[in-house]
């Protein structure tokens, strides 16, 4: 990096000595840099550079952090959403081979259906646990539908083989919402940490690290666990059940989805005090802990 000079007006004019006033090309000048900023007397380590002076807005901070710890564990589901959708249209392809052949057999039917409730119940397993509520709110795994259900619903086999492979379109769009700023919120947020982190003293360094890098772990894990709550609270006053909703799935959902939301908004930031306050801890503990 360049170096940084002070600006000429703050210079004193009694230490400009050797200024010709007849000539002012001849005049002293200083090394060519970027300004420096000072926040105490020159040369005292509170002085920096304009460059690398860094002025963060303690509710940016706080608003990044916060949304960042509800959105990271939606952000992961709605990954698992996408590998869902896309082992659903894997599905629906073999399907379309079955239709266009023809003649399709009673096994052959079975075993798509099984495949599909398969898939459901396998992308579930990695899912955090906002998600299996919500999941299990829309279509509870005891109740998949079999393929007597379906073919009794659909009323022939070909009617159910052309929507085996659908999924719900609100639910992909709103994972997408959640894959998009789920990701750009958990950059942000690692980003204005370390930058925190970054600008204090170096003999300060090692503590502040602790504290906010530990704070943003907890707070992640306390958003899982305020989305679950959330949801379930919400969820709760459409229908006291969960698993035969009384006013209907969509209702339901959509309660357990902004439940979820409000859920990990306190959540995340009740963790990211509490693990802050802890990254502290272990940091005095480690550094001053000594064997006798």
């Amino acid at each position: 990096m360049v170096g940084s000079r002070i600006p000429d007006s703050l210079l004193n004019p009694v230490e400009q000595q050797g200024f010709d006033f007849g000539i002012s090309s001849q005049a002293p000048y200083a090394v060519p840099g970027p300004l420096g900023i000072y926040q105490a007397s020159p040369g005292s380590p509170q002085f920096l550079p304009r460059a690398q002076k860094v002025l963060l807005s303690p509710a940016f901070r706080e608003s990044v952090q916060i949304t960042s710890s509800m959105t990271a564990p939606m952000a992961w589901d709605a990954y698992w959403r996408l590998a869902y959708d896309h082992a659903d249209k894997v599905l629906q392809v073999q399907a379309n081979e079955l239709l266009r052949r023809g003649n399709i057999t009673n096994i052959e039917f079975e075993e798509m259906v099984r495949a599909r409730n398969t898939l459901v119940e396998e992308f579930r397993k990695p899912l955090t646990p906002f998600a299996k509520q919500y999941s299990e709110i829309l279509k509870p795994g005891s109740k998949l539908p079999q393929p007597s259900d379906l073919l009794a619903r659909k009323g022939s086999i070909e009617a159910v083989l052309e929507s085996v492979g659908k999924s719900r379109a609100t639910v992909n769009r709103l994972s997408m919402v959640f894959r998009v700023a789920g990701s750009t919120l958990i950059v942000l947020d690692i980003t204005v940490t370390t930058m925190v982190v970054m600008q204090v003293p170096s003999e300060q360094r090692g503590r502040t690290a602790a504290r906010e890098y530990t704070g943003l772990g907890v707070g992640a894990a306390g958003g899982v666990g305020g989305a679950w709550a959330g949801c379930v609270s919400l969820a709760a006053l459409g229908s006291p059940t969960l698993a035969v909703p009384v006013v209907g799935e969509v209702t339901t959902g959509t309660l357990c989805v902004v439940g979820g939301i409000l859920g990990g908004l306190g959540g995340g930031w009740i963790g990211r005090e509490t693990g802050k306050a802890a990254g502290e801890a272990a940091y005095d503990f480690v550094t001053t802990f000594r064997w006798e």
